[in-house]
C-alpha cells in the first residue's frame, strides 16, 4: 500500500522509468517490470500504471515480500492473518498499487500475485481494494478517507471489520483467505 510520505525523483538514463524514492528516511531505486510504469497522480502521489493491455485473469504484478509480524510491518504491507503481513525490507514497485473502491486487480495471497479482475487498457492506473485484505486498518493507523471517485466508493477505508454484512458479501469473490474466514 502506498504511503503518502514519499519524495520522488526521476533518474535520466537508458531506463526511462527508474525512480529514486525517499521514504522512511531511506533511498530506494525502483525499477518496475517492463509492463508497468510510474506516474505521479495529483492527490495520491506515486502510482503504478500499465504499459500494455491486460486481459481479465492475467497476472499483472508479483506480490513480493515475506511474512512479518504487525509490530515490524510497514504501511505498505498486506495483511495475511490476525498478526502477520506480507512485507518487504525495501520498497518495491508493487508498493505503489493504490486503493480504489472499484479496482481492476485483486491480491491473490496464495499465488502471491496481483490478478486482473477485468480487462485493463494500456495507460491505466493499477488499483486494488484494500478492504479485500485488511481487517482493521484503524488499529494500525493506516485508515483513511477515500477519494477514489468511484460511484461505489465506501468513503472511509478502515478495514473489512467495519463493513456491513451486505458489503462484506459483495467483496467475497476478491477476499484474501484470512478475510474469508471472517464472514
Amino acid at each position: 500500500m502506498a504511503s503518502r510520505r514519499s519524495s520522488v525523483r526521476v533518474r535520466s538514463g537508458p531506463q526511462q522509468n527508474l525512480m529514486l524514492v525517499k521514504q522512511h528516511k531511506r533511498l530506494f531505486n525502483l525499477d518496475p517490470p517492463r509492463q508497468l510504469k510510474y506516474v505521479y497522480v495529483w492527490g495520491k502521489g506515486l502510482a503504478i500504471f500499465t504499459n500494455k493491455n491486460f486481459k481479465k485473469g492475467e497476472n499483472v504484478a508479483r506480490l513480493k515480500g515475506r511474512s512479518v509480524t504487525a509490530s515490524i510491518s510497514t504501511p505498505e504491507a498486506i495483511q495475511i492473518s490476525e498478526n502477520k503481513f506480507v512485507d518487504t525490507k525495501y520498497l518495491v514497485p508493487e508498493d505503489f498499487i493504490n486503493h480504489s473502491c472499484s479496482p481492476n486487480v485483486r491480491a491473490d495471497m496464495i499465488k502471491r500475485k496481483f490478478i486482473a479482475i477485468k480487462n485493463i487498457p494500456r495507460n491505466t492506473e493499477i488499483t486494488f481494494n484494500y478492504l479485500t485484505t485488511e481487517y482493521d486498518m484503524n488499529k494500525y493507523g493506516t485508515d483513511f478517507e477515500c477519494s477514489c471517485g468511484s460511484q461505489n466508493c465506501f468513503g472511509y477505508i478502515g478495514g473489512f471489520r467495519f463493513l456491513t454484512r451486505t458489503q462484506k458479501l459483495k467483496l467475497k469473490p476478491y477476499l484474501s483467505p484470512f478475510l474469508l474466514g471472517k464472514i
